[in-house]
């Protein structure tokens, strides 16, 4: 990657974040090196280039199933409960695609304990987080079948 970069069009010099550290204290290498540029362009503006961020990085690497057990467990005042429905979900998932098995059990474990979830988030990750979920719950709402319509098919009789 070029530490600077002389965009014609836009009339900017840009330069990279660690170039910028260096390059504004006299004497060094990079110093020299920015003012040679700035002679020959003279009108041409300073600007730091910023870099994309991986916004869907895992923040949660090591939830693993053996973790989820172990913060139930330490986090719930009756953790059999939750734990059954754990175990339940795993062993349902099973019957499913690999794909599909743990981001599903990880997500309910996300969306059960928000605080775990949130932990060392920004403010404006938490905040695209939270909207994020918010989605989800409107799109599980939608797909998820009607227990009322479920039983009304079952007590219609046979033609």
């Amino acid at each position: 990657m070029k530490p600077i970069v002389v965009d014609y069009r836009n009339r900017t010099i840009s330069l990279s974040s660690a170039f910028e550290k260096k390059a504004f204290t006299p004497g060094t290498a990079e110093y020299a090196q920015l003012q040679s540029v700035r002679v020959d362009f003279p009108d041409f503006r300073l600007s730091t280039r910023e870099f994309k961020t991986n916004t869907k990085q895992d923040r949660h690497k090591g939830l693993t199933y053996k973790f989820m057990r172990e913060y139930i467990t330490a986090h719930e005042n009756a953790p059999s409960p939750v734990l059954e429905v754990l175990e339940d979900m795993i062993g349902t998932s099973k019957g499913h695609s690999l794909g599909k098995r743990y981001p599903t059990i990880k997500a309910w474990f996300l969306n059960r304990y928000p605080a775990y979830a949130e932990f060392g988030m920004t403010a404006d990750e938490l905040a695209k987080w939270r909207e994020s979920q918010k989605q989800e719950e409107k799109v599980t709402e939608l797909t998820s079948p009607d227990a009322s319509t479920d039983e009304a098919k079952e007590e219609k009789p046979a033609a």
